[in-house]
């Protein structure tokens, strides 16, 4: 009866473990408790390993998802999955890297990369003072980010916008990479950017503050190669420090 009792108990370990191993995933998104915003469609593979042909956002399609869970570290009391998503999405919003929830009620994120258009994000950011064309495309790296409302606790990570032209209503400007890390604690964001060509040289510094103010400042100086009809503008500008920087301050409020 022993050998009976452990062998049924042996069974019954063996088929809870393969139906949690095989749960599927369409059987969990469908009884989550998801925002309302938020639509999957196409769920395939199990609640360990699985894709979605379509996440939706209210009206936005964010394209593709694909995840693959860790188990082991359900057992540090995180669930964390290894992602790549955007493929096909409205935005041209595409990226990879590693997302987790800790028990403890912290999201978090680790060497997540993604990049879209930088026409994309101009479509969605506030209009600029002065018209100018950009393109290219930018690049976001989050080393680390645990989230706090309302942006992070911690975080660190880099902007790289992949460009090499600005066009201005008097002339193009080649400006070349622009490259910004960042950092935050307590949700109090700074950024670190710059620039170098053969046209322009610059640099700023800008603080956005958990209540959503910002202040910034930087600088930019003419290189050799300046355009000389935006060289004529430059005598409407405060005169330049001792080494050729025209500086600028802004503050204000997103």
């Amino acid at each position: 009866m022993k050998k009976i009792i452990v062998l049924s108990f042996g069974l019954l370990v063996v088929f809870v473990v393969s139906a949690i191993a095989h749960l599927p995933a369409q059987l969990v998104v469908n009884n989550a408790p998801l925002p309302a915003q938020l639509t999957l469609t196409g769920v395939q593979g199990t609640v360990w390993q699985g894709s979605a042909t379509n996440v939706r956002w209210q009206s936005m399609n964010l394209g593709q998802l694909h995840w693959s869970l860790a188990p082991a570290k359900l057992l540090t009391g995180a669930a964390e999955a290894q992602v790549r998503f955007g493929q096909g999405s409205d935005m041209q919003l595409t990226g990879r890297g590693t997302v987790g929830y800790q028990f403890s009620g912290t999201p978090y994120l680790e060497n997540v990369v993604a990049s879209m258009p930088v026409e994309e994000i101009i479509q969605r950011a506030p209009n600029m003072p002065i018209p100018l064309a950009l393109d290219g495309r930018v690049e976001l790296m989050v080393k680390q980010l645990n989230y706090a409302a309302p942006f992070c606790s911690s975080a660190e990570g880099s902007v790289v916008w992949n460009t090499d032209k600005v066009g201005t209503p008097l002339a193009d400007l080649t400006v070349g990479p622009v490259i910004a890390d960042f950092t935050c604690t307590d949700s109090t964001i700074n950024l670190n950017a710059s620039q170098q060509s053969a046209q322009v040289e610059s640099a700023a510094e800008v603080t956005l503050q958990p209540n959503f103010s910002y202040q910034s400042k930087g600088w930019f100086k003419p290189s050799g190669e300046f355009p000389a009809s935006l060289t004529e503008q430059l005598r409407w500008l405060p005169d330049p420090d001792s080494s050729g920087r025209y500086s600028f301050n802004y503050n204000g409020r997103l």
